[in-house]
């Protein structure tokens, strides 16, 4: 690959605390990446603080991430964000490129994956998955698609993102859709999703939920709920690393979500001949109300039919409308193919907000 004349790649330093000299380059990383988010997505809806982005860069238990961003003749143009799941059989790491848009098209973008691929081969990682988005008002009927094996829609085969990744000899795994809820839900659907799945789960489910921590009598089964996410959830076309959660592992990632300013909101449920939870979904609630993301939802395998999706995810709903009046929707990202949790989504009055695509490449 040619050199970019004037470019430079240097690694973050991770600064402690914002403020001060020792916190600038990384508040003007903050500040480059969430300018990018607005051209994208034409609004301030993954616009964070350095203040919020700080926790997550800090030294984790279970996630090591490595940054190095580009200058351009001293200008700040880019970066690239390698993450490696910290599990002793890991074989998969992430990376995340991204350029500004005045400075695209003349090898930026290639230098960072080049380094960001340089940092996987180090770890000693065999698989690379890296992510495009595309939000729903760039999505034209009828433009050339490129699609994955499984999965019914596909990404635009004309994007200038779609085209660097195949162009390095990614290939596109799997399609994520992002959905949109406006909040407040009417209350009589609402009431009535509750009513629908409370039939359907009978005696034999109970739901309950928190707010921030875990309580302590639950932490180790929702440590071993946590666990089934990577094996239970549809990952078609992708490589994905099994988790281990600890109840350490659970606190850690409490704290780090409260320290961005963004606690778990979650809703459980709970076999009651067992004892043993069985769903769960969470909302990450930001200070301040506004938009609230939801992270997880999942029923295990052998709990499925008994519509156990819905019934935690209305009763989260419910909820967050009692602990954040001011929340205005929810986004939420699921599986393309994923064809039971999208119905349950579409009950609930989720639109399309974007598509994902999960791109893949091996490297020796």
């Amino acid at each position: 690959m040619a050199a970019v004349p004037g470019l430079t790649l240097s690694e973050l330093v991770v600064p402690e605390r914002i403020g001060g000299a020792a916190s600038a380059v990384f508040e003007e990383l903050v500040a480059m990446v969430n300018g990018i988010s607005v051209e994208l997505w034409g609004n301030h809806d993954f616009v964070y603080s350095a203040e919020a982005e700080l926790p997550a860069f800090r030294p984790q238990g279970f996630l090591e991430r490595i940054t190095f961003f580009a200058r351009l003749d001293g200008i700040m143009v880019g970066r690239v964000i390698a993450e490696f799941p910290l599990e002793p059989d890991a074989v998969t790491a992430t990376l995340l490129v991204d350029v500004v848009p005045a400075a695209r098209g003349r090898g930026i973008g290639s230098a960072l994956l080049a380094k960001g691929e340089e940092l996987v081969a180090d770890g000693g990682r065999t698989t690379i998955s890296t992510y495009t988005e595309y939000p729903a008002a760039s999505l034209r009927a009828g433009s050339p698609l490129i699609r994955p094996a499984v999965g019914p829609n596909g990404v635009p085969a004309d994007s200038p993102d779609t085209r660097f990744a195949l162009s390095h000899g990614y290939r596109l795994g799997q399609i994520e859709r992002s959905s949109e809820l406006p909040l407040p839900m009417p209350a009589d659907r609402l009431a009535a999703l509750v009513a629908e799945a409370t039939g359907a789960a009978g005696s034999d489910y109970r739901v309950f939920g928190w707010w921030r921590h875990a309580p302590d009598e639950f932490v180790a089964g929702f440590a071993d709920l946590r666990a089934r996410m990577t094996r239970d959830v549809p990952q078609s076309g992708i490589a994905l690393d099994d988790e281990e959660w600890t109840p350490a592992r659970v606190r850690e990632l409490e704290q780090l979500m409260i320290d961005r300013g963004e606690p778990f909101l979650c809703t459980v449920a709970q076999h009651v001949p067992t004892g043993r939870l069985v769903a769960y979904t969470d909302l990450v609630v930001p200070e301040g109300g506004g938009k609230v993301e939801q992270h997880d939802t999942l029923v295990v395998k052998e709990h499925r039919g008994h519509r156990l999706g819905m019934l935690v995810k209305a009763a989260n709903i419910r909820r967050l409308a009692e602990l954040d009046p001011a929340a205005t929707r929810i986004l939420t990202w699921n599986a393309d193919e994923n064809e039971y949790m999208l119905a349950v989504n579409n009950a609930f009055g989720f639109r399309l907000h974007g598509l994902v695509g999960n791109w893949q490449k091996t490297i020796a």
